[in-house]
């Protein structure tokens, strides 16, 4: 009786294995089916590859001749052409080909406004809908971009529109090389600079900005020299890392607003992930590796981190950091229980640190009444 119980039991236990392994290979073969349609239907976003990474689609994924890779380079990056079919020294077969397996990623302003020191901010609509802002920002002989890397942002910064606003997607490369070349062909003057200081946390998206670094700073494309191009970041671990790790000698902005724990932590609720210790350490090695000074970002705000023992602080903080103090006044956000500080809050701030600093700055901002301003980019934003 018992030796029938257990061949029983074997037996639903074998059937009942069978099923799942009929059950899962039905599934797992609908899954190869979908990503082979899927794969099939995506073309490649070629206007987000690097240099390295276009050369080898085109030689090994179309069986292309490498000089290819130079011509569709140059067409895309120096030229900024919108279509395989505008590249004129390409034959028509191989255009065609080239049309089936890509694509060029243009972005068109869906709403433009201008400000009365010449910032203009622009929307672009990507094409799930979301809406990103980046900004242009003329001071002769300077035109400087500020771009975006995500679409909101996860650091959840308690003055900022943008943080406030939530996360809600990384930004492809391709995106965020766009947002550059709307901005240039609305220009009747080249670009000089690039601020990665948009909408998002530049650093939570670094594959995709180490590719537009790359590709922006490549002399082969619309070339914006490394040293005119500045990363700036809350601190995230590993992020400043990764960018002394880069070739390029890009420049590092740190969104400090407060060198005393307790004070960043409300203000920038993300850096518990990396204490002040940590991130005095990360940006000393910047400084030794790439022989830049960084720039500390230090947004003012009224009765949060504008008194003397503040700037004391900061002054102890910097003092033996090789760097420039960017001071700003808080611009408004919606909702943020947040207030500007007065002129003589500000002076004092300011006297205080200098000369205890080497170098202090106090930043007017740009576009502050059309929200383009530090802290105002996402939907929302006030504009008295």
């Amino acid at each position: 009786m018992r030796f029938f119980i257990v061949i029983s039991s074997l037996s639903k236990l074998l059937k009942y294995m069978y099923y799942i392994y009929t059950h899962s290979s039905m599934v797992e073969g609908k899954r190869c089916m979908q990503t082979n349609e899927s794969s099939k239907e995506q073309k490649v976003k070629v206007s987000g590859l690097t240099f390295a990474q276009l050369k080898k689609w085109v030689t090994v994924d179309l069986g292309m001749k490498p000089y290819r890779a130079q011509q569709l380079f140059s067409w895309i990056h120096l030229k900024r052409v919108i279509s395989f079919h505008q590249m004129t020294d390409i034959s028509l077969s191989a255009r065609n080909r080239l049309d089936r397996a890509g694509e060029i990623t243009a972005l068109e302003s869906c709403d433009t406004i201008a400000a009365d020191d010449g910032t203009v901010k622009y929307s672009f609509a990507l094409e799930d809908s979301e809406v990103i802002e980046s900004v242009l920002i003329p001071d002769s002989p300077r035109l400087t971009a500020c771009l975006s890397t995500q679409a909101g942002c996860r650091c959840g910064c308690t003055f900022c529109q943008t943080g406030r606003g939530g996360f809600r997607r990384n930004l492809r490369t391709d995106e965020i090389v766009a947002q550059l070349y709307g901005l240039q062909s609305s220009s009747n003057d080249r670009i000089t600079n690039v601020v990665f200081m948009g909408m998002g946390e530049p650093m939570d998206n670094f594959p995709a900005l180490s590719d537009a670094l790359s590709i922006i700073s490549d002399d082969r494309g619309i070339c914006i020299g490394a040293r005119k191009i500045t990363v700036s970041t809350v601190g995230i671990p590993g992020g400043i890392e990764k960018l002394t790790q880069l070739d390029g000698q890009y420049g590092l902005a740190v969104s400090l607003h407060s060198a005393v724990e307790s004070t960043r932590l409300k203000l920038v609720p993300v850096a518990k992930t990396l204490p002040l210790r940590e991130l005095k350490r990360d940006m000393k090695d910047y400084i030794s590796r790439k022989g830049r000074r960084i720039t500390l970002e230090y947004c003012l705000i009224a009765g949060i981190n504008d008194s003397l023992e503040e700037a004391s602080a900061l002054a102890e903080f910097a003092g033996d950091i090789e760097c420039k103090i960017n001071l700003l006044i808080y611009n408004p956000v919606e909702g943020a229980p947040y207030r500007r500080p007065d002129t003589e809050s500000v002076n004092r701030f300011m006297h205080y640190l200098y000369p205890r600093c080497q170098a202090v700055m106090l930043r007017r901002s740009r576009g502050s009444d059309i929200a383009a301003a530090c802290g105002q980019l996402g939907p929302g934003a006030r504009n008295d």
